[in-house]
């Protein structure tokens, strides 16, 4: 049945069915492992063309693989597809393989579901990585005697490491011009953006997390008025799928949870205003994704919380890239964080061409750090004239670079660890907070 089905499908875009399931079509980027949960996981793929797509999968001691619902490909979207795996169990290792069209193609991947721990074992042991701006130079649209990016070998060094996933800090497409007037452009770039071969291995092997930033959105710093939005967000979630939609709220604000860790990923772009008329101030993440940060994170038992932003959330200059930009906003985010007590907050942003740790100082709380990682490829620059007065003293980082950030520890002494590396692995300096310094003022 589902042949026939197969065969009438791709007879509509004039493919042709060969010997039994041989077909003309490959994979033009993927797989990626998107979101991984307990008892569900995500795959992204782009076809080179309209296909259908199933994901064969076991986990390791099963003899027999399962078949996920088969998923045509948005030709809309660069011939995208997120095939969703609802039958996966906690704490299991599982293989997985591409089926495109009928053909099951010969790769095969890795990847572990997170462990159901909670009132049973102490909190297991977490590594993250995380990466800034990623630009993918693309021949007849580069600045003539410029290269804007390069250094792809970074995502092999990421993946030695063995991080249990991947947060990518906004700016993952680098929009240019040409790209942002059209949704075809848009599309055009994000593939783009995902077809460097370094990054085959690490995608379809570390789930992967996105947050958006400038580049990914449109010209400049636009915002809520932007008349590219609608293209911009559909293109953003044809490539990036995310953990759970908020129904409640704009864009592409989710949240997941991993060991006890709870993460929130803000949107900086959809409620974003900040060229206000007269006697309206500036906006950028908005009162409603504040109220839902404030409702989530009093809800939240994780040890810790970790907000993550395409802008520096700490860094105080008055940079329209940093969320003190709008700073009555700003004032109202960080007052309901003290006023409702909120434990174990740290901080991860992107949106900066370099990399530095920023610590705020509380004299009736305690102190708050943000993890500001640099370009991963894109270029970085040399120096920072910005006044960051809360900058911590050896963590400026002006080449391309990635973090470690792991979660360790027995259950009543769990601390952060970070770890600043270079395209090489070449650790560039590394910074530890305990989550028992990470605790209101009594």
């Amino acid at each position: 049945m589902y042949y026939l089905h197969l065969k009438k499908f791709l007879g509509l875009f004039g493919f042709t069915l060969v010997s039994g399931t041989e077909v003309i079509a490959s994979l033009a980027a993927g797989p990626m492992l998107g979101p991984v949960e307990m008892r569900e996981a995500k795959i992204w793929v782009q076809a080179e063309r309209a296909s259908v797509i199933r994901i064969a999968y076991q986990a390791e001691s099963s003899p027999k693989p399962i078949y996920s619902i088969p998923v045509e490909t948005n030709p809309n979207y660069g011939n995208t597809a997120t095939v969703t795996l609802d039958k996966v169990e906690p704490g299991i290792i599982y293989t997985y393989q591409v089926e495109l069209n009928g053909e099951l193609l010969p790769e095969s991947y890795r990847f572990k579901t997170p462990v159901l721990f909670k009132d049973r074992t102490p909190p297991p042991n977490l590594r993250i990585a995380v990466g800034g701006a990623h630009y993918v130079i693309e021949e007849g649209y580069e600045p003539p005697y410029t290269i804007l990016g390069g250094g792809y070998g970074i995502f092999s060094t990421i993946l030695q490491n063995d991080p249990d996933l991947m947060i990518w800090a906004g700016n993952t497409a680098h929009l240019r011009d040409s790209d942002w007037a059209s949704q075809s452009g848009y599309i055009k770039r994000y593939s783009t953006a995902r077809s460097v071969p370094q990054l085959k291995n690490f995608l379809a092997s570390v789930p992967q997390y996105a947050v958006w930033g400038t580049t990914d959105y449109g010209i400049g710093n636009a915002g809520r008025y932007a008349s590219s939005r609608i293209q911009a967000e559909q293109a953003f979630e044809a490539f990036w799928p995310k953990p759970v939609d908020v129904t409640t709220l704009d864009g592409v604000a989710t949240r997941f949870r991993r060991a006890d860790v709870d993460f929130f990923m803000l949107d900086i772009r959809s409620y974003r205003d900040d060229i206000p008329p007269p006697g309206e101030l500036p906006l950028i993440i908005g009162n409603e994704q504040i109220e839902w940060l404030r409702q989530e994170l009093i809800r939240s038992k994780a040890t810790f919380k970790v907000i993550i932003a395409g802008a520096p959330v700490l860094n105080p200059a008055d940079n329209a890239a940093n969320l003190s930009y709008a700073s009555s906003e700003h004032t109202k985010l960080l007052q309901m964080l003290r006023d409702e007590r909120i434990s174990g907050l740290f901080f991860i942003s992107g949106g900066k061409y370099y990399g530095e740790l920023t610590r705020l100082v509380h004299a009736n709380s305690y102190n708050l750090h943000d993890l500001t990682v640099g370009p991963i490829t894109a270029n970085p620059i040399e120096d920072s004239e910005e006044l960051n007065f809360f900058r911590m003293p050896g963590t400026s980082t002006f080449e391309r670079h990635f973090a470690l950030i792991d979660f360790t520890g027995p259950e009543e002494e769990r601390e952060i660890t970070i770890r600043v590396l270079s395209m090489e692995g070449k650790e560039l300096w590394t910074r530890s907070v305990k989550a028992t310094e990470l605790q209101p003022v009594e």
